[in-house]
């Protein structure tokens, strides 16, 4: 938090009110990724770990590959390995050769990566809703339909 205290003291020049909002959405994202990273940290897990283990929990029967992983997550093949490396270490998944294609290996969520994935799913619920109390859910609509028009404005800006 202290560095959002300082990055908010820096822009105190800042009059105009498109820039202040900015800002201030800056310093929430800023806010939410450290507060995401410590709900996680409580799971030994990372947000980009915890991905992957819901993406493998809703492959069902379908076949993942490390290259398929890769790609809903828009991360590199050695990021991939590297993560499932560790979520290996941690007994969440583990590497099997596919039925398809005995050359291939696909990863496989294991029992205890399940059981790690619905119980930080349901704790992940309550946090969230904790966190987002303090608006009302007609506001949290609201909020959650502003976020989405800049995000496409933002798509269009060229600067």
């Amino acid at each position: 938090m202290e560095k959002l205290e300082k990055l908010s003291e820096s822009y105190e020049w800042i009059e105009k009110i498109a820039s202040k909002t900015i800002i201030e959405l800056l310093k929430t994202k800023d806010m939410l990724e450290e507060v995401h990273d410590r709900f996680f940290k409580e799971y030994e897990l990372s947000n980009t770990k915890f991905n992957i283990l819901v993406i493998l929990y809703k492959a069902d029967k379908e076949e993942m590959y490390m290259s398929r992983i890769g790609e809903r997550m828009l991360l590199s093949n050695a990021n991939i390995t590297g993560l499932v490396d560790r979520l290996e270490e941690q007994s969440f998944v583990k590497r099997v050769r596919s039925i398809k294609d005995r050359r291939k290996i696909v990863v496989k969520i294991t029992k205890e990566g399940v059981e790690c994935v619905e119980r930080v799913i349901e704790d992940y619920i309550l946090w969230s809703k904790k966190l987002m109390e303090t608006l009302s859910k007609q506001q949290n609509i609201q909020l959650i339909e502003l976020l989405k028009e800049i995000c496409e404005t933002g798509k269009t800006v060229i600067i």
